[in-house]
């Protein structure tokens, strides 16, 4: 019986039990190593799937070009040649994965060049900050791989683990990068392409020592320090900048987390409806910038939305609320909109904005901007309204408008004033608007001001 559990638990956990012999498992991996014209063209249409699928953002297609890209056999191949010293395999191994890697470059920086889409989609985004994570995927999927290699029959782990390590999108966003002069396209994504190839090496090279595959020389002992010191510092120099930018990960995804909370508890719970929102993660300086259908804060209200960040761990980020005739960009109004997927609150929505974007075209600022191209002397607009009468005869509302001029210039004259006044009342939709401008215009080659009956003097 305890013979039979020994058996039982030797098969389980040894990874030499079924796997192919020694030498065929050398040569299987010798010959993916090797650059061929079946190779080169399986990698030219691995190329362009995969340059495709990033292009129009569609992962099934990133996947197929995954699992036809023959970048991982040198890969492998170079674990391989480190674990029995195999100098030769290990050059030649090198060799073919630079030739490919740079053929995946130039073919994709091409593609990417011609494309009429050149905006990044996510599925470039993604391969752009790499994190001790993919390190992990890379080693277990390097350990994985080599495991099907060594097996009589091969499975499915090859393809699974193509698609896992991901050697050939990373290329291809770097070949965006240079194409479209972005480096942070090409740094990240090379570097994710290099956490890959040195960690699936690695797991091979450990994999290949543990089924003691026999060597092609026998180093000295001080050659093998050697090499084992190149190896420790290559996995201390990839793995320091991954652990970073984990730790950030991980905090940018806590304060996601926090934010969608607040937003829920603060304002969606409340009945408030966010049709807008931008979020920038920075340590020590993040900041939260929202929008909303119709609703108007007071200040005692947006003082308290301030408040309350404290209590979701967000004490550090800065809170803009857009109101009070805020325009949305058409960008941003576009995706707010496909992301409404109810009809009616579409048309709310609209409608809202129709209202913001009205309120915005009457305001002291865009009526000044506009006043300036009529006339450049124009340096103020206050809008308000004037009440006047009694409460027996009856209280009457007016519209007042006060227009000032430059005061190192002489005054606007009466024309130039006049233009001013009919342009003013026909932009706000009201011809008995009260308009002052101030100093008082005057006639031209006159000295002295002269009042027309859309103009006062103020100034006594």
């Amino acid at each position: 019986m305890q013979n039979q559990v020994t058996s039982f638990f030797r098969k389980l956990l040894d990874l030499r039990e079924g796997s192919e012999e020694k030498h065929t498992i050398i040569e299987n991996v010798k010959d993916d190593a090797d650059f061929s014209s079946a190779r080169f063209w399986t990698l030219v249409f691995a190329i362009g799937v995969a340059s495709v699928g990033l292009n129009i953002n569609s992962i099934p297609v990133v996947i197929g070009a995954m699992l036809i890209s023959p970048l991982m056999g040198p890969v492998v191949s170079m674990g391989l040649a480190l674990s029995i010293y195999d100098w030769g395999l290990m050059r030649r191994s090198f060799r073919n994965l630079l030739l490919l890697a740079a053929i995946s470059i130039f073919i994709s920086a091409v593609y990417f060049a011609l494309t009429p889409i050149t905006n990044a989609q996510s599925e470039l985004l993604a391969r752009t900050q790499p994190t001790i994570f993919d390190v992990l995927i890379a080693i277990f999927g390097g350990i994985a791989g080599f495991i099907g290699v060594s097996r009589a029959k091969y499975n499915n782990v090859i393809p699974g683990v193509a698609i896992a390590t991901a050697l050939m999108p990373p290329l291809c966003t770097v070949g965006y990068g240079v194409a479209t002069l972005q480096p942070q396209f090409i740094f990240g994504a090379f570097y994710l392409f290099l956490i890959n190839c040195i960690f699936i090496c690695l797991s091979a090279l450990l994999v290949a020592k543990y089924l003691k595959l026999p060597k092609r020389e026998y180093p000295d002992e001080g050659k093998k320090k050697r090499v084992n010191r190149v190896i420790s510092l290559i996995i201390f120099i990839m793995t320091a900048p991954a652990i970073y930018l984990a730790f950030t990960f991980v905090e940018q995804n806590n304060f996601n987390q926090s934010v969608d909370e607040y937003i829920q508890e603060v304002f969606s719970d409340k009945n408030y409806i966010v049709i807008y929102e931008n979020r920038d993660y920075s340590r020590g300086d993040s900041e939260l910038e929202l929008a909303f259908w119709s609703d108007r804060f007071t200040t005692e209200q947006l003082r308290g939305f301030e408040d309350a960040l404290a209590e979701y761990n967000l004490v550090d980020t800065k809170l803009t609320i857009r109101q009070n005739g805020f325009s949305l960009t058409e960008a941003e109004w576009l995706a707010a909109l496909e992301a409404i997927e109810n009809d009616d609150e579409k048309v709310l929505a609209l409608e809202a904005h129709l209202e913001n974007e009205q309120a915005e075209a009457k305001s002291p600022g865009k009526l000044l901007e506009e006043a300036q191209s009529i006339n450049d002397l124009v340096s103020d607009i206050a809008l308000g309204t004037l009440q006047h009468g009694n409460e027996e005869d009856g209280v009457t509302q007016s519209e007042i408008a006060l227009i000032y001029t430059a005061t190192s210039s002489l005054p606007i004259t009466v024309d130039e004033a006049t233009l001013l006044t009919n342009w003013l009342r026909t932009r706000l939709e009201n011809e008995s608007l009260l308009t002052y401008i101030v100093p008082s215009p005057m006639v031209p080659n006159s000295p002295e001001a002269n009042i027309d009956s859309v103009t006062v003097d103020t100034e006594g």
